[in-house]
């Protein structure tokens, strides 16, 4: 593929175009200004923020709305969804971001909504989502090595684990292994 059919194949993932999906029980929809608040709050949580490397404890408004301006000035590139039950409050967040060429996708629920099924449902829908429109790319992600319900998520909707590798985590002020996984179309599993 040349350089320009790249880039335009690229393009069909931005933050600007980005799609609504819906599930059996999920309407996962663009993040906006408006979930600020709700992001500051489910961050805050040292349970949540200790699985996500580069968030800070305390987790602050501003840091959300810093978080949401990368979005919306284009400075990251994907898409990034608010998870809801009915497009309303929002419960957690799934994003596809293009760091350092490669696709990764990254997720996090506010604490009160663990143990439902609701990531694996979110996951495996903005999957399916990402290889209808780049079918030839290999998504990668991962999970700190003690979060064993992400691995499982990744593992259940096909996701092959690649490596380890060391991170430092700003809620633990310590450094944590992180087992990588990458999916592509051919071993995607749709729940």
């Amino acid at each position: 593929m040349n350089a320009i059919a790249r880039e335009l194949h690229i393009a069909r993932i931005s933050f600007a175009r980005q799609p609504e999906i819906r599930t059996q029980s999920l309407i996962l929809r663009p993040v906006t200004a408006a979930d600020v608040e709700a992001i500051a709050l489910g961050l805050n949580d040292h349970q949540v923020a200790k699985m996500l490397p580069p968030v800070p404890q305390p987790y602050y408004r501003e840091d959300a709305e810093e978080w949401l301006g990368r979005w919306q000035t284009g400075e990251a590139e994907g898409w990034c969804f608010a998870i809801t039950r009915d497009g309303g409050a929002l419960l957690g967040v799934i994003s596809i971001e293009r760091r350092n060429g490669e696709w990764h996708l990254g997720y996090w629920l506010a604490r009160p909504h663990w143990g439902q099924g609701l990531m694996s449902e979110a996951a495996s829908a903005v999957s399916e989502r990402f290889f209808g429109a780049m079918l030839a790319e290999t998504l990668h992600s991962g999970a700190v090595a003690d979060n064993a319900a992400s691995l499982a998520i990744q593992e259940k909707i096909g996701f092959a684990v690649t490596g380890c590798r060391q991170v430092w985590c700003a809620s633990r002020s310590e450094t944590v292994t992180v087992i990588t996984t990458e999916l592509t179309f051919g071993s995607y599993m749709p729940l």
